[in-house]
């Protein structure tokens, strides 16, 4: 699939950003992103979402970003006649949920004395905002090239407010899947590259080794 960044750079028609509620039809993951059919209203049409965890018949609030005429996402092998590319979806079913608030857990059986855990990241990232730090976990999730950067996705079974996982993004070759690695680079809070692309807190720069 083409960067999609780029993509709606170049070619999108901005609307501007309207909140909408709608139920989900159809869903389909592929190349790092959730492709919804919704129903909202009388109308019926496509949005995508960075991947994230919906099911059909889930009701979904998001807000606009930008429409596209015939999108082809090439890990689909499909073309779109017309896409809503959406920002900040999440179903009500989950919004009950993160009420539920699990027990935190600062401490991680990957932290060495030259790291800090994922949860003392995000308790404290004020502290740590623009500060180069290292943490040594396990590769949960890798996204290339998207936006010209590759996006890593660690764990190291600490929790704080439910966050557990934490997003690297570097231009050097990723990690694989499953591989416990020593990450460094420097932290950004609240950054947001828009097209659904918002985050608390994530570390910028990286580096891997093992």
């Amino acid at each position: 699939m083409k960067k999609i960044a780029l993509s709606l750079i170049l070619g999108l028609s901005l609307y501007a950003a309207g909140i909408h509620q709608a139920k989900v039809q159809e869903t389909l993951n592929s190349g790092g992103y959730t492709y919804m059919k919704v129903k909202d209203g009388k109308k019926s049409y496509w949005i995508a979402m960075t991947q994230r965890d919906i099911k059909i018949g889930d009701t979904v609030k998001f807000t606009e970003q930008g429409w596209m005429k015939n999108f082809h996402s090439k890990t689909l092998n499909r073309t779109f006649d017309n896409i809503l590319f959406a920002a900040d979806a999440t179903p009500k079913t989950q919004v009950q949920k993160i009420r539920d608030v699990k027990p935190n857990i600062m401490s991680s059986k990957y932290k060495t004395k030259n790291s800090i855990t994922i949860a003392e990241l995000f308790k404290h990232r004020d502290a740590y905002v623009g500060k180069k730090v290292t943490v040594h976990a396990k590769v949960a999730k890798v996204s290339e090239a998207i936006m010209k950067l590759n996006w890593v996705h660690l764990e190291d079974g600490s929790r704080f407010m439910n966050m557990d996982d934490l997003v690297f993004t570097s231009t050097q070759t990723p990690p694989k899947v499953g591989e416990v690695v020593y990450a460094t680079g420097t932290v950004v809070k609240d950054k947001d590259f828009g097209y659904g692309y918002f985050y608390p807190l994530i570390i910028q720069e990286a580096t891997f080794r093992k």
